[in-house]
């Protein structure tokens, strides 16, 4: 990521990212209890430390983010259920989406409307997508479906996810994983950059 987190927040991105870089579509459980223990002890302020926190509920959704890309879905829900603006109601679609509770991660979305980081998250979608040498038919019509609209259709992602349980060893489902891993780090950006 390209922006300057505090040292609290660098050290749990820096141990996701090894541990944790692509987190899969549906966990079976949290990737590290430990870590969610220590992120649920730690106060924002403590994760903010050094820059002023000027808003609780980026805060909040800061938190929520870190403890989604840990899989810890309860605890990640406990808060971005409690975030009033679209960028908590985006943290609390993906882990409904996640759960997976396909139509309660849509009414969320519905929720979200048009976020701003759905452009970047289209970019890096089909920069991802033209790095697959020889895609399968499916991986082929998601990009293409991704290069004929002109927006981030969040529902469609949803729908694609919720295909991709029949087959989870696809290039398509690998795709899906790494699309979720770049919206997770663009929304984490997003609700840090909006915090402070």
């Amino acid at each position: 990521m390209d922006i300057a987190f505090t040292s609290a927040i660098t050290e749990v991105i820096e141990k996701l990212e090894a541990g944790n870089p692509l987190p899969p579509l549906v966990p079976e459980s949290t990737w590290s209890d430990e870590l969610t223990d220590e992120l649920i002890a730690l106060s924002l302020e403590y994760l903010f430390d050094g820059e002023s926190l000027k808003d609780d509920i980026f805060g909040g959704a800061t938190k929520s983010g870190l403890l989604l890309w840990n899989d810890a879905l309860d605890d990640s829900h406990d808060i971005s259920q409690e975030l009033s603006n679209n960028t908590g109601s985006y943290w609390h679609g993906i882990m409904h989406r996640r759960e997976p509770d396909y139509s309660n991660a849509k009414y969320w979305f519905g929720r979200v409307g048009t976020h701003p980081i759905f452009p970047k998250l289209r970019d890096r979608a089909l920069a991802i997508s033209n790095e697959v040498q020889n895609p399968s038919d499916t991986l082929a019509e998601i990009t293409q479906k991704i290069e004929n609209e002109p927006h981030w259709d969040a529902y469609q992602f949803i729908d694609w996810c919720q295909a991709a349980e029949n087959d989870p060893s696809s290039d398509a489902t690998q795709f899906l994983q790494q699309v979720q891993a770049e919206e997770i780090k663009l929304l984490l950006a997003y609700s840090y950059q909006n915090a402070i």
